[in-house]
């Protein structure tokens, strides 16, 4: 009779646990407070939506990291008056690219109306260029560019330094973009997270180089700019910058820019470059509960949310499954999404014993957690590594004896001990 009711407590603890998700990592992105907000314009899918499918257990899984710019180029508006006399632009290496594209008003431009000078004196035309192309050239090529647009590139024999491109017949203002392929020196920048909820601190990165050599001095400057347009000035030392992400992160889908220009001169060269990169800013309306519940004979998490406003929630994991030989390995992923009011809620992940492989099996391991809020298109929390242990048959716990020592002399708490 006590084997039968072990045996039962015991594949009942196996079956389903329940437990507290690990800490967040300093990678991970967890809302410390959460926010109400009106539910977004539109239609959306109301019913929950629940799949998963198998991994190849062998395939390297690992969390992307933000994206590095790498920039060769730099921008320049210009006014008229200053594209006839012929606007200064530095290169550091032969065979740079130029384009002008007209503001709107502005005339279209062709690329035979534009000359190149140097020190003010005009270059032979058949000594200039490459090659030239119009915008509906480089549209049949698959570039995009704005209507009205001429490209050039430098003919490689004029070498690198300060030239001046003229449009002698310019009229209003112009963008003008200077793109060097083959120059050694790069400007790299980086947002320190793909994704950043409104009021946290954000971090961006900028560095220029010479081939592999960091460069040190020079200015660089920047700016956090909305999807609605709103510009945030980003304050650069030491080659980093943190801002306070606006709490009113509004409500204009998009991703948030970030814009950064450096200025810079080695060895008598001037050096400019502009590089952008882009950030996911999402305000936080909902975050998991912090628990889990876990089914072993379904392969299936499940997971609280709480939710301040209104929206579908959508959540995603990877399974891992440990082998023969004792390694975890990635087995299965699963994603869940529904519609919720405010409130306490609940999210489950259900992978599915089919698609755990022949050798793998607990313990198991949920990695890789993104909760997201499908109605704002936004990322709330992630947990690179969320639970660990889970399905793992549980130690036995020692009873110890009865203390003999008499009662009332602070021991009583000791009578019975389960470790």
């Amino acid at each position: 009779m006590k084997k039968t009711l072990l045996f039962c407590l015991m594949s009942l603890s196996l079956s389903a646990q329940a437990a507290n998700l690990l800490p967040p990592g300093s990678r991970d992105q967890a809302p410390s407070r959460l926010v109400s907000a009106p539910a977004p314009a539109g239609e959306f899918e109301r019913k929950p939506v629940a799949f998963a499918w198998a991994l190849d257990p062998w395939a390297e899984l690992e969390a992307p990291a933000p994206f590095v710019a790498e920039s060769r180029e730099y921008w320049a508006l210009a006014e008229a008056s200053e594209m006839q006399a012929g606007l200064s632009i530095d290169t550091t290496a032969p065979g740079a690219l130029i384009r002008v594209s007209p503001a709107a008003g502005s005339d279209a431009v062709e690329p035979g109306q534009l000359r190149m000078l140097r020190n003010g004196k005009a270059i032979a035309e058949p000594e200039t260029f490459a090659r030239r192309a119009n915008a509906a050239q480089l549209k049949a090529a698959g570039m995009e560019v704005p209507d009205g647009s001429a490209i050039v590139q430098l003919a490689p024999e004029q070498g690198k330094g300060r030239f001046q491109v003229q449009l002698a017949e310019a009229k209003g203002r112009y963008l003008v973009h200077v793109f060097e392929p083959n120059s050694e020196y790069v400007l790299k920048a980086q947002a320190g997270r793909r994704s950043v909820l409104a009021g946290d601190t954000l971090e961006v990165s900028a560095d220029l180089a010479n081939g592999t050599s960091k460069m040190a001095g020079g200015e660089v400057g920047g700016s956090l700019i909305s999807p609605s347009g709103r510009s945030y000035d980003l304050a650069f030392r030491n080659g980093k910058a943190q801002i306070q992400v606006p709490d009113e992160a509004g409500t204009t889908p998009g991703l948030w820019e970030v814009h950064l220009s450096s200025a810079s001169f080695d060895q008598g060269a001037s050096i400019q470059r502009d590089a952008r990169t882009a950030v996911e800013v999402t305000r936080p309306t909902a975050r998991l509960g912090g628990g889990y519940r876990f089914d072993a004979a379904a392969v299936r998490f499940e997971l609280p949310v709480q939710v301040a406003a209104a929206g579908r929630y959508e959540l995603r994991g990877t399974l891992f499954a440990t082998g023969a030989d004792g390694v975890a390995r990635p087995v299965a992923q699963a994603h869940a999404a529904n519609w919720f009011e405010p409130g306490a809620r609940q999210l489950s992940l259900a992978f599915g014993r089919g698609n755990v492989p022949s050798g793998f099996g607990a313990p198991y391991e949920l990695r890789f957690v993104e909760l997201k809020d499908q109605a704002r298109m936004g990322t709330l929390e992630t947990r690179e590594l969320a639970v660990r242990g889970a399905g793992a048959t549980p130690t036995p716990r020692a009873v110890r004896p009865r203390d003999a020592a008499a009662p009332g002399r602070g021991t009583a708490g000791r009578e019975t001990s389960i470790r």
